[in-house]
């Protein structure tokens, strides 16, 4: 009878076992989910910064684009004033030289003689004075001329002082778009470093929750084992009092045949080392890049990393083994866009530039450019 007891005593406790280890495992894969669920949306939320500070960043580029030809066009203007400026001057270093052989020549000739035997012979002194204001008027010809002259020459010199003013305020403009721009940079930079140890985080929770699963299964397995040999004993203990008359070769026999095999399963894990790409920040390269379009038939709205095309266009396919994929790249002539997609015949230094119509892949074509890596 105590025996009996005894064997049910220990089931029982297998029992208790069973049931308490199964709601600790539970509640830490279900902290482990949330886990993950919460860095899920943590990098959704990061990657939407990224695609709003990108946008901005490309805002700002276009801006210093017009800025630049504003400049230009200032520097131009500024060369032509310069110019008519050095025109102007000889003009005027023209007539001053006619005025002056004029006055030479009065001072030599017979001319003021012939001045004065004019006025002399003013027949009332209403024609002298007209006389004298006719004369007057030829000798002041030459002297309103340089003035004209001279005047024409400050307009232009106040007209280069306005252009050199109005091309400084272009510069300060274009110097505090270059620090936005820079800021911005560093912003997209920081972003993109932050979602690296969000995906880090994520691979290993995804580790956690496949040992803590392996974890489970052989607890049960061993749990399931002991259960079956604790039954078996029990057994063998209750047939051995009712069957004392039998010989100890048919009770070994029989302990022999109802002894359960014990095995044992492994769980065998294989985890993904994450390799970090070396540092790119900074680096150009010289890349062959063609252009493509989601619009195409037979290509998908996402890219490998998830990006949806049709709210984020800007992306470029690359070999992650020479752009590291999430790496923000500045595309010459285009501004920056996301290293987000692969594609089989992307190798080494080429690339796939997205395009919103197949029109403009078509018209870009295939070109040989130069990107920077920002991160």
């Amino acid at each position: 009878m105590n025996k009996k007891l005894l064997g049910l005593a220990i089931i029982g406790l297998t029992f208790l076992q069973i049931n308490y280890t199964q709601p600790v495992s539970a509640d830490s894969l279900n902290e482990i989910k949330v886990q993950q669920d919460r860095t899920e949306q943590e990098i959704q939320t990061l990657q939407e910064d990224v695609n709003a500070t990108v946008e901005e960043a490309n805002t700002i580029n276009e801006t210093l684009g017009a800025l630049n030809e504003s400049i230009d066009e200032k520097e131009n203007d500024i060369k032509k004033t310069e110019t008519n400026i050095s025109e102007q001057e000889e003009v005027v270093s023209e007539r001053m030289d006619q005025a002056r052989e004029r006055l030479k020549s009065l001072q030599v000739n017979e001319t003021s003689q012939n001045v004065v035997l004019a006025l002399l012979k003013s027949e009332s002194i209403a024609d002298m004075f007209n006389r004298i204001v006719v004369i007057s008027r030829l000798t002041d010809a030459s002297n309103e001329q340089i003035e004209i002259a001279e005047e024409e020459v400050q307009k232009l010199a106040d007209l280069k002082e306005e252009l050199v003013n109005s091309r400084q305020d272009l510069e300060k403009e274009q110097d505090e778009a270059l620090a936005q721009k820079n800021e911005l940079d560093h912003k997209v930079a920081s972003l993109q470093e932050m979602i690296q140890e969000n995906q880090v985080q994520l691979s290993a929770l995804s580790k956690k929750e496949s040992e803590e699963n392996a974890r489970i299964k052989k607890e049960n397995e061993e749990v399931s084992i002991s259960s079956s040999s604790t039954s078996n004993a029990s057994e063998t203990k209750q047939e051995s009092t009712t069957n004392q008359q039998s010989t100890k070769k048919q009770e070994s026999k029989k302990q022999s045949t109802k002894q359960p095999n014990k095995s044992s399963s492994t769980v065998k894990e294989t985890t993904k080392k994450e390799s970090k790409p070396a540092q790119t920040t900074g680096r150009t390269l010289r890349v062959q890049a063609t252009g493509y379009s989601t619009q195409q038939p037979g290509l998908s709205t996402h890219t490998r990393m998830g990006i949806d095309l049709r709210v984020n266009p800007r992306v470029i396919a690359v070999d992650p083994s020479v752009i590291p994929l999430g790496s923000m790249v500045e595309v010459e002539g285009k501004g920056v866009y996301i290293a987000g997609d692969t594609g089989g015949a992307i190798n080494g230094n080429i690339i796939d530039i997205h395009f919103s119509t197949v029109a403009e892949a078509l018209q870009w074509g295939r070109r040989n450019i130069t990107v920077r890596i920002l991160d």
